[in-house]
């Protein structure tokens, strides 16, 4: 039976100490990507193969016009011309009704919205450019820490940390006096950049924290992939050095994230999955255990290909406005996936198929809520 490789380079990933951005240390192999992934059966080999109706005359025809028209690519910068937004002040006072606020009840999705897959890796691909994927969006960790509002690249100090895409710095410096999360200092050395694009009218800020350098100064444009600072370990970062990475809709503030995995482009041939698990009220589950399972993927020593999370936990956490998710998660290579939830009730499965450069929905209903963990006891409230 034929067997397609794909040739990733693997990692380690050991326990990490608990911290309130990054639990977990992570062991690095010699070069940092997602692990080594192999397709079991021959499903999608035909998915690998149209690279042969490429035809090289074909392709010597066009060389000549690309290249011409790369050239206006440098006057990208110059063309961005900063609104109003950014002129008063980079915190200006939370105004009731900019960010989103969470509806408990969301309709079933027809047909699957269209992506915003608008950013780009963080991090240079010879570094871990892929998120640490045991602390994930609105992960607690079983309860023990506060909602995560973003995601984690574990990296060596120093590590370059890149633009995500085209837009102006609004903030670059310490938050020990400007509060960029619940308390001063808890991103440390850190970096917010409003996006040129905007979503749903409203202005997108991503924000980069826990760096030891920063190169760039409020009121710089920058071109997607430049350069703004290096990975540390600054602000509460105490599991170890790190990128935390934040998307922020409406307004430029904690409680106004969404999930960085339904913004960052998925790897060549791979894909994002996002859904929803919900009561017998249509009310959003928080805290369900979920297990993605690929059917026809194995990892390194022939071990399935799994992933674990949980459904958003209510608190200061926010789907996306019109997917309305209590889950998501980026990086599976194209297949065919079992998607499971457990509550500690029953355990109920689909089959879903993840397709290159795509997002993949997927819905649980009626499930009873949990009866044991409640969230608000972490005691993350924001005043």
């Amino acid at each position: 039976m034929a067997k397609w490789i794909i040739h990733w380079a693997g990692i380690a990933l050991a326990t990490l100490t608990a911290s309130a951005c990054n639990p977990r240390n992570i062991e690095r192999a010699v070069t940092l990507r997602p692990p080594a992934v192999q397709y079991v059966t021959p499903t999608l080999t035909p998915t690998v193969t149209p690279s042969s109706t490429v035809t090289p005359t074909a392709s010597n025809t066009y060389t000549p016009s690309p290249t011409t028209t790369h050239t206006p690519t440098s006057t990208f910068t110059s063309t961005f011309t900063p609104t109003a937004t950014f002129t008063p002040t980079p915190f200006p006072t939370r105004v009731p009704g900019a960010t989103y606020t969470p509806v408990s009840i969301y309709g079933s999705l027809s047909m699957i919205p269209q992506e915003h897959f608008w950013m780009h890796r963080p991090i240079p691909s010879e570094n871990q450019d892929f998120i640490e994927p045991t602390y994930r969006y609105g992960s607690t960790q079983g309860g023990t820490l506060r909602p995560h509002h973003g995601v984690d690249f574990a990296n060596d100090r120093g590590t370059p940390v890149l633009s995500t895409n085209a837009g102006m710095v609004v903030f670059a410096g310490t938050d020990s006096t400007t509060k960029l999360g619940p308390e001063p200092g808890f991103y440390g050395r850190a970096v917010v950049v409003q996006l040129q694009q905007a979503f749903l009218h409203q202005p997108v800020y991503v924000l980069y924290g826990h760096l030891d350098n920063i190169t760039v100064s409020v009121g710089q444009n920058l071109i997607r992939g430049e350069p703004l600072g290096t990975v540390g370990g600054s602000g509460i970062a105490r599991g170890g050095s790190h990128l935390h990475l934040e998307v922020r809709v409406g307004h430029n503030d904690y409680r106004a994230t969404r999930n960085p995995e339904l913004w960052l482009q998925p790897y060549p041939g791979w894909g994002t999955l996002a859904g929803r698990v919900t009561d017998s009220h249509g009310n959003l589950v928080p805290m369900a255990d979920i297990t993605i399972q690929a059917k026809e993927l194995s990892e390194a020593a022939n071990k399935p290909f799994r992933r674990y999370l949980t459904t958003y936990v209510t608190e200061t956490i926010n789907p996306d406005e019109i997917l309305g998710e209590n889950f998501a998660a980026s990086d599976l290579p194209a297949g065919r996936y079992r998607i499971s939830v457990n509550t500690g009730n029953k355990i109920r499965s689909q089959e879903i198929d993840i397709l290159p450069s795509r997002l993949a929905w997927l819905e649980f209903r009626d499930v009873p809520p949990l009866t044991t963990a409640n969230p608000t006891m972490i005691g993350t409230s924001v005043p």
